[in-house]
């Protein structure tokens, strides 16, 4: 049994003229909710055996926030491949990964996390940034996994679902 755990990157910053898509860094509003995401997600999944993250800036941003906030962190492997990668890119990734790493989170980008959320899960399943989609995959194997593969949502949350009392509009 395994547990893939994909969540997008936080709030990133498009106020900054010159930079690359690759290269936009997250804003306020993305530094503020990453580390609160990263709390939530270490109260309901305490051990993760490793991270693939997008080589882009605010990805790595995201990730650092939240290792903050974690007494382990675990190593995170770093593919530029996940940056906007497809759905079936991403299975390509996951695929790769050593058996005896049952807990997985990816952290990447839209539209390719929430294509591959609801075509696992068979609803729409929006990926706003920060939020976490939880799979569980009753295979033995990363490599038994494909696009139809038949996986279990067993979580999903938004970032303003967590955080309740903030005034959104007040947030960059």
């Amino acid at each position: 049994m395994k547990t893939l755990i994909l969540m997008r990157h936080a709030k990133s910053d498009w106020k900054l003229p010159g930079l690359s898509d690759h290269d936009r860094p997250l804003n306020a509003r993305g530094c503020s909710v990453a580390p609160v995401v990263a709390k939530h997600l270490h109260s309901a999944y305490p051990v993760i055996d490793i991270a693939l993250a997008s080589s882009a800036v605010r990805v790595q941003q995201t990730i650092e926030l939240m290792q903050a906030e974690w007494e382990e962190s675990p190593e995170v492997l770093t593919s530029r491949e996940l940056y906007l990668a497809t759905p079936q890119q991403i299975v390509d990734s996951l695929r790769a990964l050593h058996d005896a790493w049952d807990s997985v989170l990816l952290v990447a980008h839209n539209p390719g996390l929430a294509g591959l959320a609801s075509h696992w899960s068979g609803r729409a399943i929006e990926m706003p940034t920060a939020a976490i989609a939880v799979f569980r995959f009753p295979g033995t194997s990363w490599q038994e996994l494909t696009l139809g593969s038949s996986l279990e949502l067993i979580d999903y949350w938004k970032p303003r679902e967590l955080m309740k009392d903030i005034d959104w509009a007040d947030v960059d």
